[in-house]
């Protein structure tokens, strides 16, 4: 093997002196290391687009066992299995002119945020900061069936606007100069959860092995929504994450759970850090959960009604954060346009008629006939539902254990459409407060439903931005919204909504129109 024949070139020639050549030499190599790395570092550092972002978060797990929200029957909390959060994100920006847009988000581990939690929230916050618009600011629920009731006039409920207005105006007085990325990533998270059968008829969560069984009523979204939030120095502070699947995996336990959440946070915690924010937001999904109904657990799937099926989806929807972070840190810009709109609507309220009304009435007045004059009898149609549910949780792994075919469940559904029956002339149209915010290419766009996935769907087909976040359950509690094909069948989901069909199309008229107009021609 050749060796190899160095040449040295006296450090004469080079015009250094012969006593300070070593250190002169280590020294000016030590120069270019420390030049490149600057080079590097100047090459990532993002440049100030006037784009202004701030994120806390506040603990409001309830103290000692508490009432669980979400089901027909009362459910005592008997340990925390995840703590419940309030997380904000509070986004400003100015213009060359000097004309600054706003928007604080407040995303809640709650089954639903009442108009009067909004409202009082804005109280509180327009107080701390003055220089806020208090229209500027919405919340939104993940559908948390193992949260407390969020009725202000308790002392929880109290508890809840304070932690709500320190996150609130923490994250606004956060605020840093930032960038955001948009990335979309996939997830099996929700299911349709309406089965129909061949007499036209369909149930919640029904059963898929009867021989009349024909299949789902409607679609599922599986689209996970992202935008990444970033300091100047590239560094993650925050991501806005859009899923259409409610939080309800552990939606008839008795403990207290962020649901998927949880997962979801501790992961973000263990791969970045605890100053990094994640913000849930449930995407149209009045007709999904997170099961799987034809497949049942036949071929393994974890328990989605117990803790194994939360550990689960958090592992999906962690599947999806590394599969998108790289991408996320290619794209990220700190001046996109950012806007806010937002719009009072008025709603038609959905009509029951004549014939309804005469039908409902009719298996009210039948099934009351029946019932014992003692209401503490075990007959009764409640302390038979009761009795039902109890025994199905002592024989069955998985849910659902109550029966919303028993003569309670029919009575509940029938004497809402009588309610609406007596009350449609006094109040004919639903007012629903809807947010729709541009940030770049992203349009993200509120409303107050449980509503269905064929909406979502509707408003993102007919969007002008790259990305549309449809989130539901915010500043109000709309109920179910159910489309056209979803009435006919009936049951639950589809008959107790507070708006129909018609209001939902003029819902996804309005959004679009409201999107669009954002985009300009």
């Amino acid at each position: 093997m050749k060796s190899l024949k160095r040449t040295y070139v006296p450090y004469s020639l080079l015009g250094i002196p012969s006593a300070l050549a070593k250190p002169t030499l280590q020294f000016v190599i030590l120069i270019v290391i420390i030049l490149s790395v600057k080079r590097c570092y100047a090459i990532e550092q993002l440049k100030d687009g006037g784009l202004r972002i701030g994120w806390s978060i506040e603990d409001i797990t309830p103290a000692g066992p508490v009432s669980l929200t979400g089901q027909y029957y009362d459910r005592i909390s008997t340990y925390v299995q995840s703590p419940l959060k309030v997380t904000a994100c509070a986004i400003e920006s100015a213009n060359e002119m000097g004309i600054k847009e706003q928007a604080i988000m407040v995303s809640v581990d709650l089954v639903e945020i009442p108009r009067v939690l909004q409202d009082s929230l804005k109280n509180r916050v327009k107080k701390q900061i003055p220089d806020f618009d208090v229209r500027k600011l919405f919340m939104n629920a993940t559908h948390d069936h193992s949260a407390a009731n969020p009725d202000i006039t308790t002392e929880y409920g109290k508890f809840l606007v304070t932690k709500a207005c320190q996150a609130a105006v923490t994250a606004w007085n956060k605020r840093k100069p930032a960038g955001i990325s948009r990335v979309l990533g996939y997830a099996v998270v929700g299911h349709n959860r309406r089965a129909q059968y061949a007499n036209g008829t369909t149930e919640m969560y029904g059963a898929t092995d009867r021989k009349d069984f024909i299949g789902m009523e409607g679609a599922t979204d599986p689209g996970v929504d992202m935008l990444y939030c970033w300091d100047l120095n590239m560094k993650l502070t925050g991501i806005i994450m859009n899923v259409s699947c409610p939080a309800q995996v552990t939606e008839a336990r008795y403990y207290v759970s962020a649901d998927y959440w949880g997962e979801v946070r501790n992961y973000i915690q263990k791969k970045f850090s605890t100053d990094v924010y994640i913000l849930p937001q449930c995407g149209a999904a009045g007709d999904l959960s997170p099961r799987d109904l034809p497949r049942g657990y036949r071929g393994g799937e974890p328990n989605m009604w117990d803790v194994p099926g939360i550990v689960e989806i958090g592992r999906r929807l962690a599947q999806v954060i590394d599969a998108t972070y790289p991408d996320a840190t290619k794209n990220i810009q700190t001046s996109p346009i950012f806007k806010h709109t937002v719009a009072d609507v008025d709603l038609p309220r959905r009509k029951v008629t004549e014939k309804e009304y005469q039908k409902a009435l009719k298996i009210v007045t039948e099934i009351r006939s029946r019932e014992p004059k003692d209401a503490n009898s075990p007959n009764t149609a409640w302390n038979r539902f009761l009795k039902e549910m109890h025994d199905n949780e002592k024989i069955r792994d998985y849910g659902p254990w109550d029966n919303k075919e028993s003569d309670f469940g029919i009575v509940k559904i029938n004497e809402r459409i009588l309610n609406i029956y007596a009350n449609q002339d006094k109040h004919p149209v639903y007012p629903v407060e809807l947010h729709v915010i541009r940030i770049g290419d992203v349009a993200i766009a509120s409303n107050p439903f449980e509503l269905y996935v064929d909406y979502g769907f509707a408003m993102k087909g007919r969007s002008k931005a790259n990305q549309t976040f449809v989130v539901q359950l915010t500043g109000d509690y709309g109920d179910y919204l159910p489309t056209a094909r979803a009435i006919p069948g009936g049951q639950y989901s589809a008959l107790v909504s507070i708006v129909g069909p018609e209001g939902g199309q003029m819902l996804v008229d309005t959004t679009v129109n409201m999107i669009n107009g954002m985009w300009g021609k």
